[in-house]
C-alpha cells in the first residue's frame, strides 16, 4: 500500500450527492466478496481507501443500506448510485472506501491488490500480478491497512 493521499472530488449520476476527501490513489483494490458482486451486479468492485477524517458531503448526503454485520453502503437517494462502503459501527474512519467510478477523475485510480480472492469468479482476472488475500486472512490485513492510514493522520 502507498501512504501518500491526494485530494478527490466525486459524485453520484444525477449531482445531487457530491464529496470531496483526501484518498489513497495508489492503493485502491479489487474486492471480491460476494456482497459487493451482489450489490454491483459485476464480478468485482474497485474501492479507493480514504483517509480518516476526510470525507466531506458538499451536496446532499448519500443514504446507506446495512449491507453486512461489518459494513453498510452509501448511495443517492435519487439516481441510485453506489459511492462508498463504511463500517457498520460508525467507528473506524480508516475503512472507509469510495467507489471508484464515482471518482470525478478514476483514471487517476491504480489498484494494487484484490482482497477475498477465494470468492473471485474464475473467469475474472483483471490483473493477476497484484497481490491477493482470502478471506481468512482479512482480519491481519485489515490491522495493517488501520495502522498505515492512522500514521497519515
Amino acid at each position: 500500500m502507498v501512504n501518500s493521499t491526494e485530494h478527490v472530488t466525486g459524485g453520484c449520476l444525477c449531482g445531487a450527492v457530491r464529496y470531496k476527501a483526501e484518498a489513497f490513489l495508489k492503493s485502491a483494490y479489487y474486492c471480491h466478496c460476494k456482497n459487493c458482486q451482489k450489490s454491483s451486479g459485476q464480478p468485482a468492485e474497485i474501492g479507493v481507501p480514504i483517509k480518516a477524517g476526510t470525507l466531506e458531503f458538499t451536496g446532499e448526503p448519500p443514504k446507506f443500506h446495512s449491507s453486512s454485520e461489518y459494513g453498510e453502503r452509501g448511495f443517492c437517494p435519487h439516481c441510485g448510485s453506489r459511492l462508498l462502503w463504511r463500517p457498520q459501527n460508525g467507528e473506524n474512519e480508516w475503512a472507509i472506501s469510495v467507489n471508484v467510478g464515482s471518482l470525478d477523475n478514476p483514471e487517476d485510480v491504480i489498484p494494487s491488490a484484490h482482497i477475498f480472492v477465494d470468492r473471485q469468479l474464475p473467469w475474472y482476472r483483471p490483473d493477476d500480478s497484484l497481490p491477493g488475500r482470502r478471506s481468512d486472512e482479512m482480519e491481519v490485513v485489515a490491522a495493517a491497512w488501520k495502522k498505515e492510514r492512522l500514521a497519515e493522520s
